[in-house]
């Protein structure tokens, strides 16, 4: 099978594709990126030339890694926002020199259009505005796809391609061999406008009421940790603030994980978690209904309901056999076909050969 997909990459005709990765502060579509670059590269199958801005930390990244680099200064940016017929000009290319671009960012998929024959958007959040100037639109889930084929009135093709995961675990991190020992329930977040954590203090607040014994903790860090820490001393002094923690690190702290985030196309720490064999609850936002399958693997709850969330978690903490039919398929659940690296790479190919 391995010399057929090798022959199969000497004799198909390599295309040459445009690979526009603006500059982010989020740590996940950083990683996106390099996962993206990663599988197109590995296929064989394009001849690669990456656009990005001039120092950014992916530009560096493509130099030390020997690809074709287009840098994009900040000035020639924002002056293709405005004025996109002037890309040829602006990033040295001439018009269609490439068969496929690439776009991360939807303000960039005007101008793309001057420079490549095909041009396919990846929507790394639920924002698709602008993505209309593109002939195809990567979503990350069923959902965000609905709402682009609504706000894109179907003139543009959408597909749905998930990050995948690769899996670091081999056994489930079991739960305390004391049965009626307290549970410890855990959340993490960038500590930013919008990561849901306050939502967490809130509900932890309510639940110690009901259920003293159990154990709180937040793992991050972060520009608003002074606020959360300041929150939880008013209302929830108990919750225990433990900084960065890695997966590891994490999965043998908490038995049950909470992600209260209310708009997340994709959350690498519950598939961490998930991974780990650790009990999950999640707020019902688009990436985590994919995930774990509308609540048929793990608990959803309303986004932003500090009260249902308590109540959530009270039924997990009265009960521990529902909490090891939730340990149990969450580890299975990371582990289906549909987060395995190859099949991306067989997707992505696929959408990129039919573009």
């Amino acid at each position: 099978m391995q010399a057929m997909d090798s022959e199969a990459k000497e004799t198909m005709p390599r295309k040459t594709l445009a690979f526009f990765a603006p500059e982010h502060s989020n740590r996940t579509v950083l990683d996106a990126y390099d996962l993206y670059l990663h599988h197109l590269d590995h296929s064989g199958r394009f001849d690669i030339t990456i656009m990005a801005p001039n120092g950014s930390i992916f530009a560096q990244k493509a130099r030390e890694q020997g690809f074709t680099l287009h840098p994009v200064s900040d000035f020639a940016r924002k002056l293709l926002l405005r004025t996109p017929q002037l890309w040829p000009i602006l990033t040295a290319t001439r018009r269609y020199r490439f068969d496929i671009a690439l776009s991360h960012q939807a303000f960039a998929c005007r101008g793309l259009n001057m420079i490549a024959r095909t041009v396919i958007g990846v929507c790394h959040d639920d924002q698709f505005d602008g993505f209309e100037a593109a002939h195809r639109v990567i979503a990350l889930t069923s959902g965000a796809a609905d709402l682009a084929q609504n706000l894109l009135e179907d003139k543009v093709t959408v597909d749905i391609l998930p990050y995948p995961y690769r899996c670091q675990f081999d056994d489930i991190v079991p739960l305390p061999t004391d049965k009626d020992g307290a549970l410890t329930i855990g959340a993490s977040g960038s500590f930013e406008e919008g990561d849901g954590l306050g939502a967490f203090i809130h509900a932890a607040q309510l639940l110690h009421q009901s259920c003293p014994q159990a154990r709180f903790v937040i793992a991050g860090e972060g520009p608003l940790e002074h606020d959360l820490k300041e929150l939880a001393d008013q209302i929830a002094p108990f919750i225990d603030f433990v900084g960065p923690l890695t997966p590891e690190e994490l999965a043998e702290q908490i038995d049950i994980y909470c992600l209260t985030a209310p708009n997340v196309p994709y959350s690498l720490p519950l598939c961490e978690m998930m991974d780990a064999g650790i009990a999950c609850v999640s707020t019902c936002t688009h990436g985590p209904m994919d995930i774990l399958k509308g609540g048929m693997v793990a608990p959803l709850v309303p986004i932003g309901d500090a009260f249902l969330l308590a109540v959530q978690l009270q039924e997990l903490l009265e009960d521990r056999a529902f909490v090891e039919r939730i340990k149990k398929s969450c580890f299975e659940r990371i582990r289906e076909e549909d987060f395995q690296p190859d099949l991306f790479e067989k997707r992505l190919l696929d959408l990129c050969n039919s573009a």
